[in-house]
């Protein structure tokens, strides 16, 4: 973001970044930030939502015109700077299961009263507007929608042996398969998805591999979910921790369909990842996932393990279709760029300071 703000600020204008401690200056050499980018450095005698309401909020006080939080939060116990823009990218509390029992009374009630103190609140799509609307009572005048994008290093890659040699990576073996990337939970349905493309590899006889992308921070039992359904040898689970987040893009593109078959998504920025990347999507007629795929990719209606299933038969045996997903992904994809969202926000942030 602050990339793409150095280029588009216009005279006068300086984007202060606060932080707890300093940024090695040869990590953010190659994106030659202009001068009218600043770091403040606010020294980390206290941490997390403390360090945000005191030491940081009072540095602010002194150096900003309008206070950006671009994930979720605000601080709390003071309303200066009185000019405010939050993003806040999901609502996703609202969906049972989404998260556990505490979630409700802490991080939800706080980034409610975030939203509800802001001026002007970011969220990526209608559909998220209308929860925070519904869920948080912020005016719909207050709403902006602007989408997550992808950069533009996410795009098709023309190297049949770089993607060989990512299967071969991951795999063991040059084997075709599904990605799916993103944390693990119910909530993105994962034992639907095992289930269903365990139906599908038995009907079908496919000789795909299903590859998990993303930590299993709730810990379901995937291997109890696998030797329920026979597949254990053709589900790899990996954590998804990469030194270079552009490590991801050789996976988009050497898979033969992405999927998310979320229960509910806010948005899904591995969704557009794989847009981006032209690679076929199946995606569930939920949430986010409609702002984000409609018209673009396979939509299950009911993310079941019978609609999984039929889905993936259909994608993956079809080539035809198949290469039109691909065609009309890649069409998407290139809606969402990063300049995009960094324009649009600060367009937001501009419209609050002269309000």
């Amino acid at each position: 973001m602050l990339k793409h703000w150095s280029t588009m600020l216009s005279p006068g204008e300086e984007v202060h970044a606060y932080l707890r401690e300093p940024i090695p200056p040869e990590s953010i050499a190659h994106l030659n930030l202009s001068s009218a980018i600043k770091f403040e450095i606010v020294p980390p005698k206290m941490q997390g939502i403390v360090w945000e309401n005191f030491p940081m909020a009072l540095r602010a006080r002194k150096t900003a015109d309008v206070l950006f939080g671009p994930a979720y939060t605000l601080p709390l116990l003071s309303r200066k700077p009185r000019k405010r823009v939050v993003a806040t990218h999901s609502v996703n509390q609202v969906e049972s299961g989404a998260h556990d029992f505490w979630y409700n009374y802490t991080y939800a009630k706080r980034d409610e009263l975030c939203a509800r103190s802001a001026d002007a609140v970011i969220v990526p799509c209608d559909t998220a507007a209308d929860l925070v609307a519904k869920q948080y009572g912020v005016p719909r005048k207050r709403l902006f929608s602007v989408p997550q994008g992808a950069p533009h290093s996410f795009r098709p890659l023309e190297n049949p042996e770089l993607l060989r040699q990512t299967r071969i990576a991951f795999l063991g073996t040059d084997a075709p398969y599904i990605l799916f990337v993103g944390k693990l939970s119910s909530r993105r349905n994962i034992p639907n998805l095992i289930g269903g493309f365990a139906k599908a590899k038995k009907a079908k006889g496919l000789p795909h591999k299903l590859l998990l992308v993303g930590p299993n921070h709730v810990h379901l039992p995937l291997a109890e979910v696998c030797r329920e359904h026979g597949v254990t040898a053709d589900v790899v689970q990996t954590d998804g921790k990469f030194t270079d987040h552009e490590e991801l893009i050789p996976l988009y593109n050497a898979a033969d369909v992405f999927i998310q078959p979320s229960i509910f998504e806010g948005w899904s920025i591995t969704t557009v990842e794989a847009l981006a990347c032209g690679t076929a999507v199946i995606a569930s007629n939920r949430g986010g996932l409609i702002d984000v795929a409609h018209g673009h990719a396979y939509m299950l209606e009911d993310p079941s393990v019978e609609t999984i299933a039929d889905a993936l038969e259909k994608v993956l045996l079809d080539d035809y279709l198949r290469q039109e997903l691909k065609q009309l992904a890649r069409a998407r994809g290139k809606t969402f760029t990063w300049e995009r969202t960094t324009g649009e926000t600060l367009d937001v942030i501009r419209q609050v300071a002269r309000s």
